[in-house]
């Protein structure tokens, strides 16, 4: 029965490896099809590619490309938005050249949105990351006095890293690395997301999620 469900496992794990090594060639053809200016035939390798993979940033991305080369400038936009949207952050240079404005999308890069998220602070909120590039020290002296009164916590010995992140509803994300057990890191997490209210970022007046692990906060237990 064991070796039943290993083969079982390992055929169903095969069909995916085909998947990428189809990608992979269709991937080489079609960029070496666009370095020789062959953007009908780039074209085609690159929607193969999307129709094995709807994701697959790089086919989409090259695409958009192509689809510009070929005069065809209103799909171009429409591949760079949805490239963005999954992440591609390269996509964000041509949009603003080619296409203008930055369409919403659920999840966007923080240098992009027009408000950072924000936390509750002696009745205001206040932006959670400053220069957009590390966390408020107000947001950091809230939690390290947090962690200070907490009793359980007391008992940690060791270092850690926790990432911050804000989701596109207003819920803390966190994820934490180092000497902390297991047990304790759940405990950190509910007290993070406890400590005060959250907003998320917003762009477009709309709330939105940031790409990226989050903002690492250092802690000495």
């Amino acid at each position: 029965m064991k070796k039943l469900l290993i083969l079982i496992i390992l055929y169903s794990i095969c069909p995916l490896f085909g998947q990428e090594s189809e990608i992979e060639k269709l991937l080489i053809k079609g960029n070496d099809a666009y370095q020789n200016s062959d953007f009908q035939n780039a074209k085609i390798n690159y929607e193969s590619i999307i129709k094995i993979d709807s994701t697959n940033k790089d086919a989409i991305y090259n695409l958009a490309g192509t689809e510009l080369n070929l005069g065809n400038k209103f799909r171009a936009c429409e591949l760079l938005q949805k490239s963005y949207s999954l992440g591609d952050f390269g996509a964000y240079d041509l949009i603003k050249e080619q296409c203008g404005e930055l369409n919403y999308s659920e999840k966007m890069f923080l240098f992009h949105v027009d408000e950072l998220p924000k936390f509750l602070y002696k009745d205001k909120f206040f932006p959670l990351i400053i220069n957009k590039k590390e966390l408020n020290p107000n947001y950091m002296k809230l939690i390290r006095a947090e962690i200070k009164n907490s009793k359980e916590l007391k008992q940690i010995k060791g270092r850690a890293s926790i990432l911050i992140n804000v989701d596109i509803n207003g819920k803390l994300v966190t994820k934490i690395r180092g000497e902390v057990p297991e047990n304790k890191r759940e405990l950190i997490s509910q007290l993070l997301e406890n400590l005060t209210e959250y907003k998320p970022a917003t762009y477009m007046n709309k709330s939105v999620g940031l790409f990226g692990g989050g903002f690492a906060l250092p802690l000495t237990f």
